[in-house]
């Protein structure tokens, strides 16, 4: 027979006011699964049950429910009262609650409640899980940002005309190109050298911003797909990444292998490769 154990806690900010649920599934000492759900304005009642249900729910996914019997740990002494039976549920906010966790051990071989007190070690993660979360909610947020903006560094300078002349991809290709920096960033070239891969990060201005969906080229199975699954060039933001081999530094000139920019793209990034992470 498996056994599960769960650590439940919920907090409650104002009692009733911002609320969050969190849970530890163990099975010995194995820690399966941690994790916290906020749940916008409730009780303190309210959101250790929601714990436990969440737990419940998430617990029989991680075994054979009816070969399994799980070992509740709470310190809510009302809920795990009232989940015994040894205290009736008068509230008509909790009775639904509390139905619901009946239902949700019912799929279980047996589940058993029993109260801790709050210093008990894994109760103590649940009430830190729910303690960060309401702290997270309670600073002030930023803002979003309407516009970007990005400042090209230097410019592309390659054999492609037009979008009909440039290859899908840079590694098709092995016409060379230059990327002139900006005498401002000339600080940034330092460290570069003949031989080294980089990421080069161009603004594909004549590319369409409009088009949300593609047949890819060479990928996939040729159905349309969302350009965020794709490398095609129209996109929102048509902001290309593409590995090139430097071929020759030349004070302010990069000469690059593989890159399938137009002439005169606009760069905005150069970036190393590091075949650690990067591979």
């Amino acid at each position: 027979m498996d056994q599960l154990t769960i650590y439940t806690d919920g907090a409650s900010r104002g009692n009733p006011g911002q609320a969050a649920a969190a849970w530890l599934i163990l099975r010995g000492d194995d820690v399966l699964e941690s994790d916290v759900l906020t749940l916008g304005r409730a009780t303190n009642n309210a959101a250790e049950y929601a714990a436990l249900n969440a737990a419940l729910g998430r617990a029989a996914r991680l075994c054979t429910p009816k070969e399994t019997k799980v070992a509740v740990f709470s310190d809510s002494n009302l809920m795990i009262s009232q989940m015994t039976g040894r205290y009736a549920v008068r509230s008509p906010d909790l009775l639904p609650l509390y139905e619901k966790a009946r239902s949700l051990a019912s799929v279980f071989a047996g589940v058993t409640y029993t109260h801790v007190p709050r210093e008990n070690p894994y109760v103590g993660s649940c009430d830190w899980l729910c303690n960060n979360a309401l702290d997270l909610l309670a600073r002030p947020s930023r803002p979003v940002q309407k516009r970007i903006e990005c400042v090209p560094i230097g410019i592309v300078h390659s054999p492609f005309e037009t979008k009909e002349d440039a290859p899908r991809q840079g590694i098709f290709t092995d016409k060379p190109s230059r990327i002139t920096i900006y005498e401002k960033y000339r600080d940034g070239l330092s460290g570069l050298c003949a031989g080294d891969k980089v990421f080069v990060l161009c603004w594909f201005d004549r590319a369409e911003r409009d088009i949300l969906k593609v047949k890819p080229h060479g990928h996939g199975d040729g159905k349309m797909r969302g350009v965020f699954s794709t490398r095609a060039p129209v996109r929102p933001n048509p902001i290309s990444l593409t590995l090139v081999t430097i071929t020759s530094v030349n004070d302010l000139v990069l000469t690059v292998k593989g890159l399938e920019a137009l002439d005169n793209t606009p760069v905005l990034d150069i970036k190393p490769y590091y075949g650690d992470i990067d591979s």
